[in-house]
């Protein structure tokens, strides 16, 4: 039998059973939408509940005097998502005793936060205000009495008494505390024994501020500076305790919501089931062939898709169209593995070409590098030899005088120094493409600093960014180490750079490439960018397939991003993103979260 004949039975048995479960639906398409707005009102409390909530620690972190403005505006919002909740839930009575117990809870911590604004108002919200600037201003004309004494002792002594000061309000060990009480006796006893005349507004001075000291700290403690202390502590754990009585009051409704919703699930889900058992009898013989084929065909495609082996065949019996589909995909899969074969071929002897391209380009810039410091030094080189042979001439002959020798003995000092500046810079250049190339062949793990890799690779590529007009700036920070495949990050930003060089080119500009990495959340982000020509949006998704270029006539293959995104996601396991509007230049992204990496500090 053919398939279009058993699909046309089959589809009628399932449209019965398909009008059967669209009236289900509707029933429980109500309920959903019943239980949906419940869920919605209870999510608004909630968000007005914990913002409420948020005040404690929000003023305890700020100490803000807009604190009690804010509270009357969250506690209407409170108000209103409250009163919208019971409505919803009014015929429930444990969720409304839920509701009432967690308002008693609101109202007290409501109380304990408006205590601790109106101590905070005593105390002061900024230095110069309340009691802070009370002790602060006595404490400071103490200090501006004792400058005009000229008394090193008496300036250590209140010095040492602001700083066990501090200490106290910055660690809160009782230590500080008693030191602070011991130096202020100290004080008190200097200034009777030392000034005696000047005592009386000294010792009211030192007064004020030991005493404000003393309230200031007991009004702070009152309201608490650790999370178990004083007010604070109590709304810290009423905030526990409301938030307990919520996840109460939301299991509840939960409960009760999947409850009502069981019911009518469980009565719909009978009468579908008789529905669909009828429907399923009557296409089950006329569907066995249809599906036991389609599961064939499925696993095939499957265990296919896995092991890319197309030399495999599927087998299927019988006459009807899924035996005609198996014949075939056997003859597409003959096609495809010529295909492959071919493809494979040409994208090597490619991948190749543009391999050896990169690195002729490498050499020739390196060899131009090193002609030149090279060039300096055989220079110098005849030129101190010339020099030595008139001395010895000279020599021979009677006629050195210390003036010309002076002059001599100058110039070989300065030969000498040509030579080696040059002969110093060529082996900087040899060191900097061994540091670049040594991971071509053999590329393995290795630790590497960014910096220098970089910085050696621009060397490395100097000659062509010269005769780009090319100016490459890198914003790494020194010290940051990876460890991964030098070879591969060589590669990669060689072809960035030689891409930007090659098709970023503006006639009468200098084009302008900056690299930078940053270590962010255990990630390694790159980015590259220049200010040169741009990329066509339409070329922009599909710049990194193959074989996609602009110079296809000047010899671009097309392959250089394409490696790029293979060594990046596959080589690299990272992720690669590149930006760019026609004219304004491109930034590429880059970003590796699996590459160990570290910071190294000088």
């Amino acid at each position: 039998m053919k398939l279009k004949t058993g699909f046309i039975i089959s589809q009628a048995s399932i449209i019965t059973s398909l009008i059967v479960t669209l009236v289900g639906g509707l029933f429980l398409y109500q309920q959903s939408q019943h239980s949906k707005q419940t869920d919605q009102h209870l999510l608004q409390y909630k968000n007005a509940f914990t913002r409420f909530l948020y005040l404690q620690p929000a003023f305890s972190l700020y100490r803000s005097k807009d604190i009690e403005s804010e509270l009357k505006k969250l506690k209407n919002n409170y108000a209103l998502a409250i009163m919208s909740l019971k409505q919803r839930i009014e015929d429930d009575d444990i969720a409304l005793l839920l509701l009432s117990q967690i308002q008693v809870g609101v109202g007290e911590f409501e109380k304990n936060l408006l205590e601790q604004i109106k101590l905070q108002r005593r105390l002061g919200f900024n230095e110069d205000r309340g009691l802070r600037g009370f002790f602060r201003h006595a404490v400071h004309e103490l200090q501006a009495n004792t400058e005009k004494l000229e008394d090193a002792e008496f300036e250590i002594l209140i010095l040492e008494l602001r700083r066990r000061e501090k200490d106290y309000l910055l660690r809160w060990d009782i230590k500080y505390l008693t030191q602070h009480t011991q130096l202020i006796a100290q004080t008190q006893q200097l200034i009777n024994t030392r000034y005696p005349e000047k005592s009386a507004d000294l010792n009211l001075r030192l007064n004020e501020y030991a005493q404000g000291f003393n309230q200031y700290i007991y009004h702070l403690e009152t309201q608490g500076q650790h999370a178990s202390q004083g007010l604070k502590g109590k709304n810290n754990a009423l905030s526990v305790e409301l938030g307990e009585r919520f996840d109460t009051l939301y299991q509840h409704l939960n409960e009760q919501q999947a409850a009502t919703s069981q019911d009518y699930l469980r009565k719909i889900f009978l009468l579908i089931l008789a529905t669909t058992i009828i429907s399923l009898s009557v296409s089950f013989v006329i569907n066995r062939r249809v599906t036991f084929s389609l599961i064939a065909v499925t696993t095939f495609i499957r265990k296919l898709s896995k092991n890319d082996d197309f030399s495999e065949r599927l087998e299927l019996g019988g006459n009807d169209e899924l035996s005609q589909f198996s014949d075939d995909l056997g003859i597409l899969l003959s096609h495809i593995e010529t295909l492959i074969e071919r493809l494979s071929l040409a994208q090597n002897r490619l991948i190749e070409d543009a391999k050896m391209a990169s690195l002729g380009g490498l050499v020739k810039g390196f060899a131009h590098e090193l002609n030149t410091p090279l060039g300096v030094a055989i220079t110098s080189e005849s030129f101190l030899r010339e020099k030595v042979g008139k001395l010895k001439d000279d020599f021979k002959q009677g006629k050195i005088s210390k003036a010309n020798l002076q002059v001599l003995l100058q110039e070989f000092d300065d030969s000498l120094n040509l030579i080696e500046s040059n002969l110093t810079r060529s082996a900087e250049l040899i060191s900097s493409f061994k540091q670049v190339a040594s991971h071509q062949e053999y590329d393995e793990l290795v630790e590497f600093d960014i910096h220098e890799f970089l910085d050696n690779l621009v060397i490395s590529l100097r000659h062509e960014l010269d005769k780009h007009d090319a100016c490459i700036s890198l914003d790494i920070p020194k010290g940051m180490i990876i460890k991964s495949y030098l070879g591969a990050f060589g590669q990669i930003f060689t072809i960035f750079i030689v891409n930007s060089l090659r098709h970023g080119q503006v006639v009468h500009k200098k084009l302008n490439i900056e690299i930078s990495c940053k270590f962010v959340s255990g990630a390694i982000h790159f980015r590259f960018s220049d200010d040169g020509a741009g990329i066509k949006e339409e070329l922009l998704e599909k710049v990194f397939e193959p074989f996609v270029t602009t110079k296809r006539g000047e010899g671009g293959t097309g392959l250089g991003l394409s490696i790029v995104y293979n060594l990046v996601t596959q080589r690299l396991c990272g992720h690669i993103e590149l930006q760019s509007i026609e004219g304004r230049g491109i930034c590429i992204y880059m970003h590796f979260n699996d590459i160990p990496f570290r910071q190294q500090f000088e």
